[in-house]
């Protein structure tokens, strides 16, 4: 596997060590230096600015017509640039954020609500 930084030079030493020192969040890990997503890419947890969840859903075709609920963690990384992580669980999206913020307690983590991303107010 050939691990790749999301953020080209922001690496991680020895990251196979890293990865299983990780804790499993759905697709998931996070470890007290990244956080690993399924496609072999990583993000270093310092990187990270501001972090909220929302509410979303996932439309599957050929299914019932409705969309999934599903949560989405947000991770701000200054300027323009944001990471969306898909999460099932609402208890699961939680549980990001508490361990990210306890990683890196400089994150800032904001709340979203659905009344927000209707009216097209950013997260506070």
């Amino acid at each position: 596997m050939a691990w790749t930084p999301r953020i080209p030079g922001r690496t991680v030493e020895d990251v196979k060590t890293d990865i299983k020192s990780g804790i499993r969040i759905e697709p998931y890990k996070i470890s007290k230096k990244a956080v690993y997503f399924p496609r072999e890419q990583y993000l270093l947890i310092s990187d990270v600015r501001r972090a909220w969840t929302q509410t979303s859903q996932l439309n599957v075709i050929g299914c019932c017509g409705k969309g999934l609920p599903v949560y989405v963690v947000r991770l701000d990384l200054g300027g323009e640039e944001r990471v969306s992580l898909m999460i099932e669980k609402k208890e699961n999206a939680e549980k990001m954020i508490e361990l990210l913020r306890e990683i890196n307690p400089s994150i800032k983590v904001e709340t979203w609500t659905r009344e927000d991303a209707m009216n097209g107010t950013a997260p506070r």
